[in-house]
């Protein structure tokens, strides 16, 4: 038997990763926008390692969690089909569970002993929770055919989801593809503590790069309620003055605003929308004419650059905000340096008054 071609180990791969993506969480195309997801395991629970086996050691846990095995998807032992031949029962034992986490690494060889024939490869972390309907894919270190892969270069790859993913890695959390079951979101709000981890009401980060469009700064949207934003981003370091506030991997601040001037409480305001979104991080990028980048700390003239026709809206103290027009994104100039990228509801925001208004609190 000689080696596959290389173009059926690439179908092979991406076969593979399809089904990954699949079998676990059932990811749909939803209304709700994904947010980025790390990967980290939301649950309070133990690990179980199942190995190469189907099942953990207490398969009627539940929060179910669960590490796999899967590199010894191999062809000189028939390994690949052992492999297939256990994923109905891995599917059924997580299937009828409410919170559900799996971890996994897998390898696809011709050879097993032979790391040279490796196919494909990568470690992945998938969840869902039928209390929120949320259902999550990461995954690190994805190569084929021993190169690091970009699985956004797919033929057919939801460009919805692109943001999230990149060179060999990326993750994201969908909030409408996962069933709401009521007796599930019954458990979690009897006893949240049995059933999430501590770290899962810890504030994360914003993940950065991340780009900015007319109703969409990185990871929030306008419109969206405070209870989606904190099932995205975890709880906000503060509230002040009707601002959510978060910290964001590459410096600085990211501000998700609401109507009122609520502070000094991290308690939700669960339906309540978002009317603002905020940053003074520079790893957020407005993209305009010719490719030009504008991004905080940047210097004004990539503003005239990127939106010649940038219209001046108002001015507050040494800062002036400018309309991205064709975009309706707010940039903010001081001594000749963008300050903030801004994003907000003219439903909601009528009038420059209290735009200004929103943009002080800030």
């Amino acid at each position: 038997m000689g080696f596959p071609k290389r173009d059926r180990l690439t179908g092979a791969a991406l076969i593979a990763c399809a089904a990954s993506l699949a079998v676990p969480i059932a990811l749909a195309r939803g209304s709700a926008p994904p947010t980025p997801w790390d990967g980290t395991n939301p649950y309070h629970c133990v690990l179980q390692n199942a190995g190469l086996g189907p099942t953990g050691p207490d398969p009627s846990a539940d929060p179910y969690c669960i590490y796999f095995d899967k590199t010894h998807q191999n062809v000189d032992q028939g390994g690949i089909v052992d492999f297939i031949s256990k994923e109905p029962a891995r599917t059924a034992a997580a299937s009828p569970k409410c919170f559900y986490f799996q971890a996994d690494h897998w390898r696809s060889s011709v050879v097993q002993s032979d790391s040279s024939t490796v196919v494909y490869e990568w470690v992945g972390h998938y969840f869902f929770n039928k209390a929120t309907g949320d259902g999550g894919v990461w995954v690190s270190g994805f190569s084929l055919n021993g190169h690091t892969f970009d699985p956004t270069t797919i033929p057919g790859f939801p460009p919805q989801y692109g943001q999230y993913f990149g060179p060999g890695t990326g993750g994201m959390i969908t909030h409408d593809s996962v069933p709401v079951d009521p007796s599930c979101a019954a458990r979690a709000a009897q006893d949240p503590a049995s059933i999430y981890a501590a770290s899962a009401n810890v504030p994360r980060c914003v993940a950065t790069p991340a780009s900015v469009a007319p109703s969409r700064l990185g990871p929030v949207q306008l419109g969206e309620s405070e209870s989606q934003v904190r099932a995205a981003l975890g709880p906000p370091a503060s509230v002040e003055r009707g601002f959510l506030h978060y910290c964001v991997v590459a410096g600085n601040k990211f501000l998700v605003g609401e109507p009122g001037d609520r502070s000094g409480t991290l308690g939700q305001s669960a339906t309540t929308r978002t009317v603002v979104v905020m940053t003074t991080s520079r790893g957020f990028a407005l993209t305009g004419r010719g490719g030009t980048r504008v991004v905080v700390g940047a210097p004004a003239s990539a503003l005239k650059r990127a939106f010649p026709h940038a219209k001046r809206l108002i001015r507050i103290g040494l800062t002036v905000a400018y309309l991205a027009t064709g975009r309706d994104v707010l940039v903010g100039i001081r001594q000749g340096r963008v300050r903030y990228v801004a994003i907000y509801d003219r439903k909601s925001i009528r009038n420059l008054r209290s735009l200004a208004d929103y943009i002080r609190r800030a």
